[in-house]
C-alpha cells in the first residue's frame, strides 16, 4: 500500500507543475493586444482644407485653400489676400525690397499683382517675409519682382498687422493662383480669384474669375 501512494505523488508532481507554469505565463501576457491601432491618433493628418467648408477658417496645419476677400487664420496669424488680379501698371508700395530701376515686362508678359494683409492674434511675435509669397502663372512658380514688392521682412507683435503688396511679372492671359508658405506655419495657402457671375444683353449668365 505504501509504495502505490508514493508512485502516484510522483507522477501527480510533473502535471501540477506543468499547471502552474501555464497559470503563471497567462498573467503576465498584456491584456487587450489584439493588434488594432488608434485611428484617431496623433499620425492622422488633413493634407487639404477648404476655408470654410467645415464651419471654420482656423487651421493649425495642411495646404488650404481660399478666394480672394475670404479671411484665412492659420494658427494664430490672420491672412487676407484683398486683391489678386493682372495689371499692366502695377502699384509701387512706400517701402520697396529692392530700390533698383524696376524692369520692364517683354512682349506677351504681364504684371500679376497681390494687395494682402496679415495680422498677428497671438502672443509671439511673427516674421512676415514677403518672399514666402510666390505665384502659379500658367503652371509655373514665380518669385516676388523684388523692385516692385515690399515692405521689407518685418517681425509684428499681438494684434498689429502687415500689410503687403506684391508683384510678379509672367505671361499675360492667365489666372493667377497665389500661395504662401512661410516657416511658422507647416503647409501652404493658395489663393484664386473669386469667380464672378454677369449677364450679357441677352440675359445670359457666365461666369469669370478676376482680373484685368
Amino acid at each position: 500500500m505504501s509504495t502505490t501512494c508514493t508512485h502516484t505523488r510522483t507522477r501527480t508532481r510533473p502535471l501540477l507543475a506543468a499547471t502552474l507554469l501555464l497559470l503563471a505565463v497567462s498573467l503576465l501576457l498584456p491584456a487587450g493586444c489584439d493588434g488594432t491601432a488608434d485611428e484617431t491618433g496623433d499620425d492622422a493628418t488633413t493634407l487639404s482644407t477648404v476655408a470654410g467648408e467645415t464651419g471654420s477658417d482656423d487651421v493649425s496645419s495642411g495646404d488650404v485653400e481660399a478666394v480672394v476677400g475670404k479671411a484665412v487664420k492659420l494658427g494664430d496669424v490672420r491672412v487676407t489676400v484683398n486683391v489678386l488680379q493682372a495689371t499692366f501698371q502695377p502699384a509701387l508700395p512706400g517701402q520697396r525690397i529692392s530700390e533698383q530701376t524696376p524692369s520692364a515686362p517683354s512682349a506677351g508678359e504681364s504684371f500679376y499683382q497681390a494687395y494682402v494683409r496679415v495680422e498677428n492674434l497671438g502672443t509671439p511675435p511673427v516674421r512676415v517675409d514677403a518672399a514666402d509669397f510666390t505665384c502659379v502663372v500658367d503652371k509655373t512658380v514665380l518669385p516676388i519682382e523684388v523692385t516692385r514688392s515690399g515692405p521689407p521682412p518685418r517681425s509684428i507683435l499681438k494684434n498689429a498687422s502687415f500689410d503687403l503688396i506684391l508683384t510678379f511679372k509672367a505671361s499675360a492671359g492667365f489666372v493667377p493662383e497665389l500661395r504662401y508658405n512661410p516657416p511658422w506655419y507647416h503647409g501652404t495657402l493658395r489663393v484664386t480669384p473669386a469667380a464672378e457671375v454677369t449677364e450679357d444683353s441677352s440675359g445670359a449668365s457666365e461666369v469669370t474669375t478676376g482680373g484685368e
